[in-house]
């Protein structure tokens, strides 16, 4: 069993390496570390295009049509003629908008019937284009049509109370890969791949933690009405395992601390993308209150003597790794404080190809709906009115 068939993600705090590599590599993109290269670090790689986004749809209303008010929207997605599609969780369905924004029609309701909803938190399409609905207990399926969409079928999640947050994905043999959640021997609960076959068994790949990662988590053991338990604390700004995965079996992992990151092949190889040095932006005085605050907490939380983590001095150098459609690795990059817009790196394979900038506003989520020309998330205003934003890239002049 190849783990190129299992594309690699897990909850932030909880990340980690694949448990077997197969064909080890080392690729120069940008800086390449002289421990892969054998010499010199070479010099930065040429310059690169960079598409600046603008915001050129939103949809959304604090009072008015009751398809445009959403509770909270879980994800975004569009399909090939330019329809967006909008998991909104609370409301237990599937919005359809025109690509100007009109509303079209909406599927599921709550219920667990063929066809109904349970908190729908993502959406996205198998390699033969029908539609994936991902709730926490299971997928639902649907043929989209023009006026409406047709129920196929509902898969079952092998995953036990771990809603995920990650999108439908397929491997090189367009088989269906879910990632959530699955108890060890020892009772933990570990990340885990499984593989859909065709037959309906189930290939699973158990995926640990690098200790980079671990640095900024601590437990501590409790007993509550006679049972043992374990209270989790995290670093505020601390370093975090960054996954992502995307079409065909190609996935990537990173501990946000460092640029260096893993992308895992279909056929099984690793290479290794090393970017500049950057220790990241400092923290504003904000941020620094924000996280003492989050310390405090924790304290009275757990009843400790003194805060189990300091306050550090800069946030971690990278925010977000995902893949658009085309398969393309997206290095989101950790914003400064009041900086106005968000940043990635862009790679075609183990080429850095391109800079994309957006508006910080706008709310990419965990699992990013991106194209070479659009990126879909939300946005909030001051009245905390949630809308979905689509921004529009255009090449920086």
């Amino acid at each position: 069993m190849s783990d190129a068939l299992f594309p690699s993600t897990k909850p932030r705090g909880l990340r980690g390496p694949v448990s077997r590599i197969a064909v080890p590599l080392c690729a120069t993109v940008l800086l390449a570390a002289a421990a892969c290269t054998g010499g010199e670090v070479p010099a930065p790689a040429a310059d690169v295009p960079t598409f600046e986004g603008t915001v050129n749809l939103e949809i959304g209303e604090i009072e008015g049509d009751e398809p445009y008010l959403f509770s909270n929207v879980f994800g975004v997605a569009a399909d090939p003629a330019g329809r967006i599609l909008v998991a909104d969780g609370p409301a237990h369905e599937v919005r359809v908008f025109a690509p100007d924004g009109e509303f079209l029609f909406r599927l599921g309701g709550e219920g667990d019937g063929p066809g109904e909803f349970r908190r729908p938190f993502h959406v996205g399409f198998s390699p033969d284009g029908e539609l994936w609905v991902g709730q926490q207990p299971r997928y639902t399926v649907f043929e989209l049509e023009d006026a409406g969409a047709r129920y196929l079928r509902t898969v079952r999640r092998p995953f036990p109370g771990q809603m995920g947050g990650h999108p439908v994905v397929f491997d090189a043999e367009g088989r269906f890969v879910d990632v959530g959640m699955l108890p060890d021997a020892e009772g933990r609960f570990v990340e885990a791949r499984i593989r859909m076959n065709p037959d309906g068994r189930q290939d699973t790949v158990q995926v640990d933690e690098p200790a980079a990662a671990a640095e900024g988590r601590a437990t501590l053991e409790f007993t509550r009405n006679g049972l043992p338990g374990l209270l989790y604390f995290y670093q505020p700004y601390g370093p975090e395992w960054l996954q992502a995965y995307g079409p065909g079996g190609v996935w990537a992992s990173a501990v946000s601390s460092s640029y260096v990151i893993e992308l895992h092949g279909p056929d099984g190889t690793v290479m290794q993308l090393v970017g500049p040095s950057d220790p990241g932006p400092p923290l504003t005085s904000d941020e620094a209150e924000y996280a003492r605050e989050r310390l405090d907490a924790d304290v009275e939380r757990g009843d400790l003597d003194a805060p189990l983590f300091d306050v550090p001095e800069r946030k971690p150098p990278l925010a977000e790794l995902f893949f658009d459609q085309r398969g393309r690795l997206w290095v989101q990059k950790t914003a400064a404080g009041g900086a106005d817009t968000i940043e990635a790196d862009v790679y075609e394979g183990t080429t850095l190809v391109a800079r994309y900038r957006w508006p910080r506003r706008v709310r990419a989520g965990r699992s990013p709906w991106v194209t070479e020309t659009a990126l879909y998330g939300t946005t909030r205003d001051e009245l905390d009115v949630q809308r979905v934003a689509r921004v529009s890239f255009e090449p920086s002049p």
